[in-house]
């Protein structure tokens, strides 16, 4: 388990530069019926090769796009990112707003009395480098409603949290944390934030839909695997849960299989399976998964993305799935042509 946390692992700004105020606030249409997304950088939707997946959107199945807004590093929000969700809001493509909570180098450095530290007083870094601030801090959770305002007031359909959690590599132990007492559980630290951004962002925009991505494994164990993230606990709190169900991300021999990358289909659908029970307390909860379009553990080919996608079905899903690719290359191949 703890290989498989570690495996997982790897893989603002209190006082933010204003953005000149839209000229109207946008209506939020319906989401389609089953979304079908794929991920993008904040600097793909800003390089010219961001017109291949504009195009791919027009020719495919694909109807939604998640667009990086909050990285590590700051908010990338502009009036150029503005025209870019109205022009793909005119072509019917719904807009998701990816927004890294805790896992903040830009609000670590600045305010380094919000962050987590190493015993000495430094700042404490993941296994990637990343600095983190305090998932329990209201300041850190005022920080990020202010950004997701922003955020909505660009057009944005669709605020997606990522990082939602507390840290799961690095020297995990040796945290110390500036606010949280450890008297309120992880679990119940993630979905109190996460209850309270909800009510802040629905306050600002009452239709806006909320989605935090999880652990695929928290599908699998009813616990919060050490980061918070129990499942039982955040569906009440969210409109749709986006399980990242990377078959490339499982241990060695989960399900059974010494490779699970090799078996897609398998992991994906047990996975989603095996969750179902968790959301009896959430009838209205939508999962839909994150699916793995890259070359880990095995060669993402087509036929290994539709059985992804497949599994999905199978398991009795019907809301969608969205496609990772960190290097937003997708397998066109596994599209169906013309929004069939």
């Amino acid at each position: 388990m703890l290989e498989l946390l570690a495996t997982l692992g790897l893989l603002s700004r209190l006082l933010l530069p204003a953005l000149p105020p839209a000229s109207s606030p946008t209506t939020l249409h319906q989401p389609p019926a089953e979304v079908k997304a794929v991920y993008v950088t904040s600097n793909m939707v800003r390089h010219p090769q961001f017109q291949y997946l504009r195009q791919l959107l027009r020719d495919t199945e694909l109807n939604a796009v998640v667009i990086n807004t909050k990285e590590p590093w700051g908010p990338r929000l502009d009036d150029g990112l503005r025209r870019t969700v109205a022009e793909l809001k005119a072509e019917g493509v719904w807009t998701i707003a990816r927004h890294v909570t805790f896992q903040d180098d830009d609000l670590a450095e600045r305010r380094p009395e919000l962050a987590l530290k190493r015993p000495d007083g430094k700042l404490w870094r993941d296994n990637g480098g990343r600095t983190w601030v305090d998932p329990t801090n209201r300041q850190v959770w005022q920080h990020n409603a202010d950004i997701a305002r922003r955020t909505m007031a660009l057009g944005f359909d669709e605020i997606n949290l990522d990082y939602v959690r507390f840290p799961s590599d690095g020297d995990t132990k040796t945290i110390s944390y500036p606010s949280w007492n450890k008297v309120i559980s992880k679990e119940d630290s993630i979905a109190g934030f996460i209850a309270w951004f909800r009510r802040e962002i629905k306050a600002t925009k009452p239709d806006v839909i909320l989605s935090a991505d999880v652990f695929a494994y928290a599908l699998v164990e009813d616990w919060d695997l050490d980061i918070g993230q129990r499942v039982s606990k955040l569906a009440p709190v969210l409109d749709v849960i986006a399980p990242m169900a990377y078959p490339s991300h499982y241990y060695g021999k989960n399900f059974g299989y010494a490779n699970p990358a090799e078996h897609p289909y398998e992991v994906v659908r047990q996975t989603l399976e095996l969750g179902r029970p968790l959301m009896v307390n959430a009838p209205k909860i939508i999962i839909r998964p994150w699916l793995q379009d890259f070359d880990m553990g095995a060669e993402y080919t087509a036929p290994m993305v539709l059985a992804e996608m497949k599994a999905v079905k199978d398991a009795g899903y019907n809301d969608g799935w969205m496609l990772w690719n960190p290097r937003n290359v997708y397998t066109r191949g596994a599209l169906a042509d013309d929004k069939q």
